[in-house]
């Protein structure tokens, strides 16, 4: 028996399918795949009531609810799985994603830190969290956090990538080098502008990766023990009243908007970006929508 787990792109996630033994995760993936993510959504959804202690089908259908701009619903899907798999790096590195693009930086940082304890050498996570570092203002936590990706970053590609978000020259990175310092001007430090969240080489859909299916009833867990413990399971927040189909549509713009800017589709990124301000009701998120937009459309 095999699972598809697929990784979110902008703040990157991921999805599960099993064969045989579990046809709603493999139509939950293929309608996944094809763009339809109501129905995947449902289809996860029945993969949970078959089998609610599946973390894999939790995580997935997270996916699709960030996919659909129903961040509050993918965090509150992420966290049940990391509950059933506390020690499952990439659970906690989607939760951050989800957390980013809802501009709950803090959270999201202490997310990010969780997932790189369970395995330091995640440079998706390392980068991510510079990127939160920044913006929450601090920028020299944000730029030793970019310059370590790099480091690790095993695939030429994706750290290629990942030096032009971070506005590295071209001069290759090694363990030994210190970051390059931010020279302030004379009266105030110069912003640093954070390039968006990066999946590693991210594909145009989610790429699926084999994980273990997860067992019916409790059992150990399949990968060896870390000598960090799992942080304790917060109960997801209560439900808030349902947003009006504009303010929805605003939340799957700004969605879209950073998975295009992932895949290098800039122009797309600030169209749906600017159309999602356009038709946010809510002050907080509007100033969030602006401030995103300013940090993308900066000259590096």
């Amino acid at each position: 028996m095999t699972w598809t787990r697929f990784t979110t792109p902008a703040l990157a996630l991921a999805l599960a399918a099993c064969s045989t033994a579990a046809p709603s995760m493999d139509d939950g993936a293929r309608l996944f795949r094809g763009g339809h993510f109501v129905a995947a959504a449902d289809a996860f959804s029945r993969a949970i009531a078959a089998n609610p202690r599946a973390s894999d089908a939790w995580n997935n259908r997270g996916v699709v609810r960030m996919r659909t701009g129903d961040l509050a619903g993918a965090a509150a899907d992420f966290t049940k799985a990391i509950e059933l798999a506390p020690y499952d790096a990439e659970l906690y590195y989607n939760r951050a994603n989800a957390l980013v693009a809802s501009g709950q930086l803090a959270d999201a940082i202490a997310d990010y830190t969780r997932a790189i304890e369970i395995s330091p050498t995640y440079p998706k996570a390392i980068f991510n969290r510079g990127t939160a570092y920044v913006l929450l203002g601090q920028p020299d936590a944000a730029r030793a956090d970019w310059m370590r990706a790099v480091v690790q970053e095993p695939d030429e590609t994706a750290k290629a990538a990942m030096r032009r978000r971070a506005g590295a020259d071209a001069t290759p990175v090694t363990a030994a080098s210190p970051p390059p310092p931010i020279t302030p001007p004379p009266v105030t430090p110069p912003p640093v502008t954070p390039p968006p969240p990066i999946a590693a080489a991210p594909p145009a859909q989610p790429a699926p990766r084999p994980a273990a299916a997860p067992p019916a009833v409790a059992a150990p867990p399949a990968r060896p023990a870390v000598p960090t413990p799992a942080p304790p399971y917060v109960a997801a927040a209560p439900p808030q009243p349902a947003a009006s189909p504009k303010a929805l549509d605003a939340r799957a713009l700004a969605s879209r908007a950073i998975t295009r800017e992932l895949e290098g589709d800039h122009a797309g990124a600030m169209q749906d970006l600017n159309s999602a301000l356009l038709l946010e009701a809510d002050g907080t998120r509007r100033e969030s929508l602006s401030k995103l937009i300013k940090l993308l459309d900066a000259p590096k």
